[in-house]
């Protein structure tokens, strides 16, 4: 039972992001908040975890059929017996995430900004309840892109409402972090190829080419550190932040690799795009600490 309980921990954390299992996203809404209270800290990453555990979960559980076609193994695919437990602790956790949300929020706004955030997460994955009518979200580009469209913004304005009423610094934070998750979208269903094909799904990963989710994602990560730039300079984030666009550098580097190669992906990507992962994560921590600042 421990081991089950543990692999369920460890399918929850898959894909990690920075919600979770890594919480840097609650970590920069702390430092730019300016409300430096730990147990706010706390709250936040515990609710972070909380909730997308639960996307993660519920996202899996309505993978299933994709995931057995594209041979990926995990424990849901090769133990079916437990893909109905796995189902009913997701919605624990979306029902725990609503309650905590509740509590926890110092702005009513908060909450107007999360159900819509939670609906469409659910709806994206949903084959179970109303996918049986409509066809999930996540099956086709177009409603994929607008379920991401609304749950960034809305899930990064409720993150901040957990420290501090909703104001310009917050909808700077949630803007900036929009943008950034957004590049990371773009590439997400490159792994998922496969299977998404063999199931007849028109998801990014199948409709687009690699190169044109790549151009995506750059294009994406321009916005980000233009963003920042902007919002530095209007003063809506600290002056200091401004010192995190010097990990663009590192990002350029990747541009001008992928524009040499015209966009091809191949075995001489991998370097480029490693500077790229760690110049973005570098500029996510520049940012953490001119909060602090």
């Amino acid at each position: 039972m421990l081991k089950l309980f543990v692999n369920l921990i460890k399918l929850s954390a898959k894909p990690a992001t920075i919600i979770y299992p890594y919480p840097i996203a609650a970590l920069l809404a702390f430092s730019l908040s300016g409300t430096l209270n730990v147990i706010y800290l706390i709250k936040a990453i515990a609710f972070s975890f909380i909730f997308y555990a639960g996307v993660n979960l519920w996202n899996h559980v309505n993978d299933v059929e994709e995931d057995i076609k594209g041979g990926k193994k995990t424990i849901i695919t090769e133990n079916p017996k437990i893909r109905k437990l796995t189902a009913l602790i997701s919605a624990v956790l979306y029902v725990t995430s609503f309650v905590l949300a509740f509590i926890w929020i110092v702005d009513w706004r908060g909450i107007a900004a999360f159900v819509p955030a939670a609906l469409a997460t659910w709806i994206y994955s949903d084959k179970i309840f109303f996918g049986k009518k409509i066809r999930r979200w996540k099956d086709h580009y177009i409603t994929e892109i607008l379920a991401f469209i609304i749950f960034f913004p809305a899930f990064f304005s409720m993150l901040w409402t957990i420290f501090a009423p909703l104001s310009l610094r917050g909808l700077a934070f949630s803007m900036t972090m929009t943008l950034f998750m957004f590049s990371g979208a773009f590439l997400k269903d490159l792994k998922d190829i496969t299977g998404d094909r063999l199931a007849g799904l028109k998801t990014l990963g199948v409709v687009f080419s690699p190169e044109t989710l790549l151009k995506a994602s750059s294009t994406m990560l321009i916005f980000y550190y233009f963003s920042i730039v902007i919002f530095s300079y209007l003063e809506l984030l600290p002056f200091a932040s401004f010192f995190s666009v010097v990990f663009f550098f590192g990002f350029g580097y990747t541009l001008s690799h992928f524009y040499t190669e015209n966009w091809k992906v191949s075995g001489k990507s991998i370097k480029p795009l490693e500077v790229m992962y760690y110049s973005n994560l570098g500029s996510l921590l520049m940012l953490i600490f001119s909060g602090f600042t």
